[in-house]
């Protein structure tokens, strides 16, 4: 994984010098998508977890670090990002100390209820009066939308013209990181605790395993990185919306890892990176996009029944097979 990470790494970093600006803002969605979908996979498909509210974090990530430049003098992405993660795993905590003490459907419905819960706050403006009269002036003029404006990246001041590619290289370096990270953990005595819980929660109890601890724990972590992943699309976009708390928005995060495989440990960056490439071939079409992106998610499903990565490592044994 290191001899991966590193050559990942730098075929990413020359990307500034390949592509144009545009393409290097779909390529900084990609990175981010990945980021959120491998901080939700911990849970879904190592822990076996089915989360349909890991929106909340993506988004309290970015509202918090939105109210914090907002409201206060801080102008640096720094605080900015560290303001969001924060938040977002305190929330994680919070949510996911209820939530692991059921299983299966009943896990699913109370992670949907909570995420609902706080995205009403947000579109009803209850946080906003938090803030007196100057938040409910900002919720009535962007109805629960708020833009962020462009922060300086470790002291440094960009232009709009270098702004995309310096952000982009701090979106790399985060999800490398996150790739380095979530991969030691899966390895871990921790990461195959996770996965005796998901194959098997009574023999994992009878063997001693802490199961809701661990599970409790998965949720936090998880809830860690899809807050980094919510940080940096705030100030990747400049602007965050209620959308990105909405129960869709966590069932696009559950498609993309799904789309790509849950099994296998990049599944959920090939899912991601797939989701937002067949996003932007569909948005080509002004009348039908929809109808669009659902038909090319189709035929992937189709061609990749098994996911994304399990095609892949079907083709690899059956070119296997061929050649012996």
């Amino acid at each position: 994984m290191l001899l991966f990470a590193g050559a990942a790494g730098f075929v990413l970093m020359l990307m500034p010098s390949v592509l144009a600006a545009y393409p290097l803002i779909i390529l900084s969605h990609m990175l981010v998508f990945s980021i959120a979908c491998l901080g939700l996979n911990l849970l879904y498909g190592t822990a076996g977890s089915f989360s349909l509210g890991h929106a909340t974090y993506f988004g309290v990530a970015a509202y918090t670090g939105a109210f914090l430049v907002r409201f206060s003098p801080v102008e640096s992405f720094e605080p900015y990002l560290a303001s969001g993660v924060l938040a977002s795993t305190v929330f994680a905590a919070v949510i996911g100390f209820f939530s692991v003490r059921t299983t299966k459907i009943f896990f699913a419905i109370l992670t949907l209820v909570f995420s609902m819960v706080v995205y009403s706050l947000v579109i009803n403006g209850a946080v906003f009066r938090l803030f007196g009269g100057l938040g409910w002036a900002l919720y009535l003029l962007g109805e629960g939308a708020m833009y962020i404006p462009r922060l300086t990246i470790l002291g440094v001041n960009y232009g709009p013209a270098d702004f995309v590619a310096a952000f982009y290289y701090v979106i790399v370096a985060a999800f490398i990181a996150t790739v380095l990270v979530l991969w030691r953990i899966s390895q871990s005595p921790f990461g195959q605790a996770l996965r005796a819980i998901r194959d098997n929660e009574t023999r994992a109890a009878f063997i001693g395993i802490p199961v809701w601890q661990y599970r409790w724990s998965a949720f936090i972590i998880s809830g860690f990185f899809t807050g980094l992943a919510g940080g940096l699309y705030g100030q990747l976009v400049r602007q965050i919306t209620p959308e990105q708390l909405h129960w869709i928005f966590s069932m696009q995060l559950v498609l993309a890892t799904v789309l790509g495989g849950t099994r296998h440990f990049l599944g959920p960056v090939m899912g991601a990176f797939a989701f937002v490439g067949l996003e932007e071939i569909a948005s080509q079409w002004t009348v039908g996009r929809y109808a669009m992106f659902g038909l090319l998610l189709i035929l992937v499903v189709f061609a990749f029944p098994r996911g994304i990565a399990g095609g892949f490592v079907t083709i690899r044994e059956a070119v296997k097979r061929y050649r012996s």
